[in-house]
């Protein structure tokens, strides 16, 4: 027990360190980092196709978020919540420089990182799910946000993407996968918070990823945690480091909307679903 501690407290001072920095870089999945690298070397690359694989990356798209909401590009002070309109404000050659530079950091992580390569495309694949489904469950409501419910989906986790590149510090975790996940869950809320603001990511994403546990009930969802809420309770493929059960999953779901008609909920999740698939195939073509 005592060894646990003096870990944790050894691994909160290392973090606390880092993250005052703000120069975060972290991988996430190999298999994205190499697409989107491919992508972004085009020169004849439009818009709209560099917006989608920054999609693919989380600790990308809020990097490129923090430049566009810098005072250099944003002098007006309004802050943009999706890497679409983010990508406009800053020119696709700017982003496309600050994206070359986060993957090329990325990718010469890869031997230092090898041991948790897999564990990180399992989250990843997961934080895909989760915000191809928020986006669907978001453009089928009104006063909603399709980009930012995206966006915030693909880093509702980012904190575990970044304890997972730091595991190589402790590769006793690495021995016992229940442990790992203790250690991941113990950290994952205060880490995400501190990485996404570190990172200058708007109040209106971290407050709601702050938030995506718990649920108002309230229907149509129109608070960006609801509809986080519902695409984590409906995703299909799991978080490696979850506890919850799929059964589990259903039963939050079912108790956190207990006022309204299942079959409402159901229809409208059945909706994004299908969506989700045209989106997830559409995102790793």
């Amino acid at each position: 027990m005592a060894e646990t501690g003096d870990r944790r407290a050894a691994f909160s001072a290392a973090i606390e360190k880092e993250l005052r920095s703000g120069e975060l870089v972290f991988p996430t999945s190999m298999q994205a980092a190499i697409k989107i690298r491919r992508a972004l070397e085009d020169p004849d690359s439009s818009l709209s196709s560099v917006s989608k694989v920054i999609s693919l990356e989380p600790l990308l798209s809020v990097k490129l978020l923090r430049m566009a909401n810098s005072a250099f590009f944003n002098p007006g002070g309004v802050d943009v919540t999706d890497v679409q309109r983010a990508l406009i404000r800053v020119g696709v050659s700017n982003a496309r420089t600050l994206a070359l530079a986060v993957i090329g950091d990325q990718l010469a992580t890869e031997r230092e990182f090898a041991p948790v390569w897999r564990l990180a495309d399992q989250l990843w694949r997961h934080s895909l799910d989760v915000a191809s489904l928020a986006y669907s469950v978001a453009i089928q409501l009104d006063h909603a946000q399709p980009d930012t419910a995206l966006l915030a989906g693909m880093v509702h986790d980012i904190g575990q993407f970044y304890l997972l590149s730091r595991v190589h510090d402790f590769p006793e975790l690495l021995e016992e996968q229940s442990e790992l996940a203790e250690f991941i869950l113990y950290w994952d809320r205060r880490v995400s918070q501190a990485v996404l603001r570190s990172l200058g990511t708007p109040e209106l994403i971290t407050a709601a990823l702050d938030e995506q546990e718990e649920c108002s009930g309230s229907w149509p969802p129109r608070k960006l945690s609801d509809i986080l809420f519902l695409a984590n309770s409906a995703a299909g493929t799991p978080n490696p480091f979850s506890t919850v059960s799929l059964e589990e999953q259903i039963a939050r779901r079912q108790e956190a909307f207990a006022g309204v008609e299942h079959e409402t909920v159901n229809h409208l999740l059945d909706e994004a679903r299908v969506r989700r698939a045209a989106a997830m195939a559409m995102l790793t073509a």
